[in-house]
Protein backbone atom coordinates (compact mmCIF):
# COMPACT_ATOMS: atom_id res chain seq x y z
CA UNK A 1 0.00 0.00 0.00
CA UNK A 2 2.88 2.60 0.79
CA UNK A 3 4.42 1.66 -2.18
CA UNK A 4 1.46 2.57 -4.69
CA UNK A 5 0.91 5.89 -2.60
CA UNK A 6 4.62 6.69 -3.15
CA UNK A 7 4.44 5.44 -7.12
CA UNK A 8 1.51 7.87 -7.36
CA UNK A 9 3.00 10.84 -5.54
CA UNK A 10 5.94 10.22 -7.56
CA UNK A 11 3.62 9.91 -10.69
CA UNK A 12 2.20 13.32 -9.80
CA UNK A 13 4.83 15.26 -9.52
CA UNK A 14 6.42 14.36 -12.43
CA UNK A 15 3.17 15.15 -14.25
CA UNK A 16 3.03 18.73 -12.40
CA UNK A 17 6.78 19.69 -13.69
CA UNK A 18 5.25 20.49 -17.07
CA UNK A 19 2.33 22.75 -15.85
CA UNK A 20 4.06 25.29 -14.60
CA UNK A 21 4.13 28.55 -16.65
CA UNK A 22 8.00 28.97 -16.75
CA UNK A 23 10.00 31.97 -15.36
CA UNK A 24 8.10 34.94 -14.14
CA UNK A 25 9.69 38.90 -13.01
CA UNK A 26 11.11 38.47 -10.18
CA UNK A 27 11.94 35.11 -9.75
CA UNK A 28 15.25 33.92 -8.04
CA UNK A 29 17.25 32.34 -10.55
CA UNK A 30 19.79 29.86 -10.10
CA UNK A 31 20.39 27.88 -13.23
CA UNK A 32 23.61 27.04 -14.40
CA UNK A 33 25.90 28.20 -12.17
CA UNK A 34 24.64 32.25 -12.63
CA UNK A 35 22.02 33.43 -9.34
CA UNK A 36 20.23 36.26 -9.61
CA UNK A 37 16.43 37.85 -10.27
CA UNK A 38 14.49 37.76 -13.42
CA UNK A 39 13.79 40.95 -14.78
CA UNK A 40 12.62 39.54 -18.35
CA UNK A 41 11.02 36.18 -19.61
CA UNK A 42 10.00 34.87 -23.45
CA UNK A 43 6.97 34.01 -24.59
CA UNK A 44 7.36 31.00 -23.72
CA UNK A 45 8.07 31.11 -20.12
CA UNK A 46 11.71 31.34 -20.53
CA UNK A 47 14.03 33.78 -18.82
CA UNK A 48 15.79 35.96 -20.67
CA UNK A 49 17.10 39.24 -18.27
CA UNK A 50 18.37 38.12 -14.90
CA UNK A 51 19.34 41.17 -12.64
CA UNK A 52 22.71 40.82 -10.09
CA UNK A 53 21.95 40.17 -6.76
CA UNK A 54 24.73 42.01 -5.41
CA UNK A 55 25.13 46.18 -6.01
CA UNK A 56 28.49 48.29 -5.64
CA UNK A 57 27.61 51.90 -4.29
CA UNK A 58 29.67 55.09 -4.29
CA UNK A 59 30.82 54.47 -8.06
CA UNK A 60 30.87 56.91 -11.39
CA UNK A 61 29.55 55.23 -14.34
CA UNK A 62 32.77 54.19 -16.01
CA UNK A 63 33.70 52.22 -12.85
CA UNK A 64 30.32 50.91 -12.41
CA UNK A 65 30.50 49.73 -16.27
CA UNK A 66 34.32 47.84 -15.44
CA UNK A 67 32.31 46.29 -11.81
CA UNK A 68 29.28 44.96 -13.80
CA UNK A 69 31.84 43.62 -16.78
CA UNK A 70 34.24 41.88 -14.28
CA UNK A 71 31.22 40.82 -11.81
CA UNK A 72 30.96 36.91 -11.57
CA UNK A 73 31.74 35.05 -14.76
CA UNK A 74 32.67 37.93 -16.77
CA UNK A 75 29.04 37.47 -18.99
CA UNK A 76 27.47 40.42 -16.93
CA UNK A 77 27.01 43.85 -18.40
CA UNK A 78 25.12 47.44 -16.98
CA UNK A 79 21.60 47.08 -18.29
CA UNK A 80 20.64 49.31 -20.92
CA UNK A 81 18.34 52.49 -20.63
CA UNK A 82 15.52 50.53 -21.09
CA UNK A 83 16.15 47.27 -19.37
CA UNK A 84 16.73 49.54 -16.28
CA UNK A 85 13.24 51.14 -16.92
CA UNK A 86 12.17 47.42 -16.67
CA UNK A 87 13.69 46.73 -13.62
CA UNK A 88 12.04 50.21 -12.66
CA UNK A 89 8.67 48.41 -13.42
CA UNK A 90 8.92 44.93 -11.79
CA UNK A 91 10.60 47.02 -8.75
CA UNK A 92 8.24 45.67 -6.13
CA UNK A 93 8.48 41.82 -7.29
CA UNK A 94 12.35 42.00 -7.53
CA UNK A 95 12.62 43.70 -4.51
CA UNK A 96 10.57 41.14 -2.39
CA UNK A 97 12.76 38.54 -3.94
CA UNK A 98 16.03 40.26 -3.08
CA UNK A 99 14.58 40.88 0.66
CA UNK A 100 14.07 37.38 0.89
CA UNK A 101 17.12 36.61 -0.07
CA UNK A 102 18.62 39.24 2.68
CA UNK A 103 20.07 41.29 -0.25
CA UNK A 104 19.64 45.17 -0.85
CA UNK A 105 16.46 46.18 -2.72
CA UNK A 106 16.53 47.98 -5.70
CA UNK A 107 15.70 51.53 -6.86
CA UNK A 108 14.82 52.26 -3.16
CA UNK A 109 14.99 55.60 -1.50
CA UNK A 110 17.15 58.38 -3.36
CA UNK A 111 19.97 56.31 -5.49
CA UNK A 112 20.41 56.01 -9.19
CA UNK A 113 21.49 53.20 -11.25
CA UNK A 114 24.03 53.62 -13.79
CA UNK A 115 23.19 52.21 -17.19
CA UNK A 116 25.52 51.32 -20.21
CA UNK A 117 23.45 54.23 -22.44
CA UNK A 118 25.30 57.28 -22.48
CA UNK A 119 23.03 60.16 -23.40
CA UNK A 120 26.47 62.72 -24.60
CA UNK A 121 30.55 61.94 -23.92
CA UNK A 122 30.11 63.49 -20.71
CA UNK A 123 26.72 61.61 -19.59
CA UNK A 124 25.24 58.47 -19.00
CA UNK A 125 21.58 57.55 -18.24
CA UNK A 126 20.78 56.38 -14.29
CA UNK A 127 17.97 55.41 -13.02
CA UNK A 128 16.49 57.04 -10.03
CA UNK A 129 13.33 57.53 -8.33
CA UNK A 130 11.90 60.04 -10.59
CA UNK A 131 12.75 57.40 -13.38
CA UNK A 132 15.81 57.34 -16.35
CA UNK A 133 17.78 60.72 -16.48
CA UNK A 134 20.90 61.67 -17.87
CA UNK A 135 23.53 62.37 -15.05
CA UNK A 136 27.21 63.35 -15.41
CA UNK A 137 29.83 60.76 -15.61
CA UNK A 138 31.77 61.24 -12.93
CA UNK A 139 29.05 61.75 -10.67
CA UNK A 140 29.81 59.45 -7.66
CA UNK A 141 28.28 58.80 -4.22
CA UNK A 142 26.69 56.61 -2.28
CA UNK A 143 23.88 57.16 -4.15
CA UNK A 144 25.07 56.33 -7.16
CA UNK A 145 25.10 52.60 -7.28
CA UNK A 146 25.22 49.73 -10.26
CA UNK A 147 23.61 46.94 -10.45
CA UNK A 148 24.61 43.64 -13.37
CA UNK A 149 22.35 42.13 -15.77
CA UNK A 150 22.85 39.04 -17.76
CA UNK A 151 21.12 37.88 -20.97
CA UNK A 152 19.68 34.53 -20.52
CA UNK A 153 20.35 32.25 -23.79
CA UNK A 154 18.08 29.26 -24.18
CA UNK A 155 18.12 26.13 -26.32
CA UNK A 156 15.30 28.18 -28.20
CA UNK A 157 17.54 31.02 -28.80
CA UNK A 158 20.61 29.09 -29.33
CA UNK A 159 21.14 29.32 -33.59
CA UNK A 160 21.26 26.49 -35.40
CA UNK A 161 24.11 24.00 -36.30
Amino acid sequence: MKFNVLIYIIMFAAFCVGCTNGWQQGDFYKKNGSKGIVVAVDDAGNATLVLSLDECSNIDADSANRWAQGYDDGSWRLPSKDEMAQIKKYKSLINKTLQYKNEASVLTGHTFYWTSTHCSESHTYACGPDGVRCYFNTNASPHYRARAVKNIRTQASLPAK
